[in-house]
């Protein structure tokens, strides 16, 4: 069977990537909204804005795999096709870190913990702006591909990775001190209470762990 010279030669080797990232940005942008309103202790608005995450991620599932199906088996690519496809499960993964997050919080209604309301706000925040660094580098894919993943773009990519992983460090600080405050009262919380705030930490966490992946797979992109 005879492959389109076209097709052996597509210069893009990362299809409707940006469309994915688009769907997990919009997914991950409700993290705070849903803490918010854990804060209040609005059990009937978090199990509704947990379902509203679930349904984000569900087109973000949608966008991986037309991420997927849309990239062609054989291609003359300047990247590995597994690299590209790791790509693509990393920044699919932040959308599925919020689902988590979400269903979490509906299995069992927990409260804030004294004293951790303000450090975990701005954790929160601190991941989304990993999240939202990692972005950027999507922003800078046209360039990178045009210039054969070498020269400028590709300086570029490695300053933006640098950011991504920075924020990713600032994050696990900040969850850090959530996690100080949340066993310096442990005994006077209930032992589930405890175990279901470590995984709802660690699930927050995780997406800033894979917005940084992101970053580390676009270095492989330069460096290979």
């Amino acid at each position: 069977m005879r492959i389109p010279l076209a097709n052996l030669l597509a210069r893009n080797p990362l299809p409707k990537v940006a469309d994915l990232m688009k769907e997990v940005i919009r997914a991950s942008e409700r993290i705070p909204e849903l803490i918010t309103l854990l804060e209040k202790g609005d059990q009937v608005g978090v199990e509704r804005l947990a379902r509203e995450i679930s349904m984000l991620e569900g087109k973000a599932d949608d966008a991986k795999d037309a991420a997927r199906s849309r990239m062609p088996v054989r291609l003359l690519m300047p990247v590995d096709r597994r690299d590209v496809l790791r790509l693509i499960s990393q920044i699919d993964a932040i959308a599925d870190c919020a689902e988590d997050v979400g269903v979490l919080l509906t299995i069992r209604p927990l409260t804030v913990p004294d004293g951790m309301e303000t450090v975990l706000d701005v954790f929160v925040e601190r991941v989304l702006e990993t999240v939202r660094e990692a972005a950027k580098l999507i922003d800078l894919i046209d360039d990178l591909v045009e210039s054969g993943f070498s020269g400028p773009p590709a300086e570029r990519v490695l300053q933006q990775a640098a950011i991504v992983g920075r924020a990713e460090h600032e994050a696990d600080k900040i969850q850090d001190q959530c996690a100080r405050v949340l066993f310096k009262d442990e005994a006077d919380l209930p032992p589930v209470a405890v175990f279901m705030w470590s995984k709802v930490l660690n699930k927050i966490g995780d997406m800033a762990n894979h917005a940084e992946n992101v970053g580390d797979q676009f270095r492989l992109f330069v460096a290979g």
